[in-house]
């Protein structure tokens, strides 16, 4: 009776679809994966208190004198150069894949010393201020963290790139409270499309990454803001309009910053003393406007809910693409997605000031929200991604209705503009191709679609290193 009962248990776990148990593995992941992203957190907390009392850094930099606003900076970035020039001679594969390039057309293995060391120097470059998106980073340690939890499992290739994934879509959600943006992160731009049973995992994921960042760290929205009423067809207008501007904008970001990269890299050979100069160089830039410090997110809050002159907005951009411009060059390791909102919605509120003041029936927050998921959805070619985040980040969900059309637009104009997105050389992609392949396909046996248009990354000359794109 009990050989019968096992041999039917057994044909039942046999003949049970293979994304059922990865349900299960995803909510572990999920809840780990929060763990890795709060880590990081606290530990850049930890470094900054060695300055400030302050949690934030612009808060930090604007109660600092002149001269620690350079050389903090400075000393940070130049720290974090001689991180990854040590790395690099104590590791004999100076760089590993990317996640993302894991998931696309690896086998889910990410490296544990070239990103650790990765890791670090990030850690001490965000802490001292650099212009550069420290949520990149967090999601990278924590797809690293998935990754190892894959190779202890001994699962197979399939499930170590699904359980990467999941890593991701959580290392996301912990770090801008962004459950479902999370899930579509992972769909749009890594899977390059959305299977149902494909992607239950990475949702659940996600899901669990959230639930555990709200329960244990950190409770509400990533920023607070004003209600939004409810959208009318002239706001739908205007909001197309800055999708437009978003659209034209992005593909020009993305230009100067590769071509800042390939130019200025080649002439300093030497990590530390090219990623100091970059630091060097934020640092004289925050003399003028505190506002350079840091990923943008305090600025982000106060255009939400503060009056910002023209003037004062104007400069604050311009001051921050330059800066996020000189970091990125240096390969200062860290992301640029949440800089980029930062500039979305300074993008936002000055079409407001400019050209939308007297028809525009709602506050300032609209019109920054929408200018973030444009300029977001221009750089990434994601628009449901970059609309259901800008609701996710302030759960005001009157802004989707805005936000939608505003992103297909910019998404549009910004891939006819410029065919790669901000992720393609994560993604290990060629130019013009796309390279998805199907997890579901590769776990369940059947034979992949779409594998021939991508090729793994070449290894980077160690004193080249490439940085992580959020």
């Amino acid at each position: 009776m009990s050989s019968a009962l096992l041999g039917r248990l057994r044909l039942f776990w046999q003949n049970l679809d293979p994304m059922v148990p990865m349900t299960l593995v995803g909510a572990l992941v999920g809840f780990i994966s929060a763990i890795a992203v709060e880590g990081f957190r606290q530990a850049m907390y930890a470094i900054m208190r060695i300055y400030s009392e302050q949690e934030h850094l612009v808060a930090a930099a604007a109660g600092l004198p002149q001269w620690a606003r350079v050389l903090i900076p400075t000393v940070g970035a130049t720290l974090g150069g001689l991180v990854m020039w040590a790395g690099h001679r104590w590791i004999k594969r100076p760089r590993g894949p990317e996640y993302m390039e894991a998931v696309l057309v690896g086998d889910g293995v990410l490296p544990l010393g070239p990103n650790l060391t990765r890791t670090l120097s990030s850690l001490v470059g965000v802490s001292s201020g650099i212009t550069i998106g420290r949520e990149g980073t967090m999601i990278q340690f924590a797809a690293l963290v998935s990754s190892l939890l894959g190779r202890i499992g001994k699962t197979d290739a399939a499930h170590r790139r699904l359980i990467v994934a999941c890593g991701a879509a959580a290392g996301f959600a912990g770090a801008y409270h962004a459950p479902i943006a999370g899930t579509l992160f992972v769909a749009e731009i890594i899977l390059g499309g959305l299977a149902l049973r494909e992607i239950a995992a990475v949702l659940v994921a996600a899901v669990m990454g959230e639930l555990t960042t709200q329960a244990l760290f950190a409770t509400g929205p990533l920023y607070l803001s004003h209600a939004i009423p409810v959208v009318g067809f002239s706001d739908l207008l205007d909001a197309t309009f800055i999708g437009l501007i978003a659209g034209l904008f992005g593909p020009a970001f993305l230009w100067l910053l590769d071509t800042a990269r390939k130019r200025y890299q080649p002439l300093i050979n030497f990590l530390p003393l090219r990623m100091g100069l970059a630091g060097l160089l934020i640092g004289l830039l925050s003399m003028i406007r505190p506002e350079v410090w840091g990923n943008g997110y305090s600025t982000v809050q106060s255009m939400l809910v503060d009056h910002w002159a023209l003037s004062t907005l104007a400069l604050v951009f311009v001051l921050r693409i330059i800066a996020v411009t000189a970091a990125s060059a240096a390969g200062i390791p860290g992301g640029v997605l949440t800089p980029t909102l930062m500039l979305g919605g300074a993008i936002g509120l000055m079409v407001q000031h400019t050209l939308l003041l007297g028809g525009a029936t709602h506050a300032q927050a609209l019109w920054v929200l929408v200018g973030m998921g444009s300029l977001l959805a221009a750089t990434t070619h994601a628009p449901a991604m970059s609309a259901i985040m800008v609701f996710e980040i302030t759960r005001n969900y009157n802004v989707v209705l805005a936000a939608m059309p505003a992103c297909v637009v910019a998404s549009v104009v910004g891939s006819l503009l410029r065919e790669r997105s901000v992720y393609a050389e994560a993604l290990g992609l060629k130019e013009g191709a796309s390279g998805r392949t199907s997890l579901l396909d590769a776990i369940t046996g059947r034979r992949p679609a779409a594998a021939a248009n991508a090729t793994p990354a070449p290894e980077l000359d160690e004193k080249n290193p490439a940085q992580s794109r959020d």
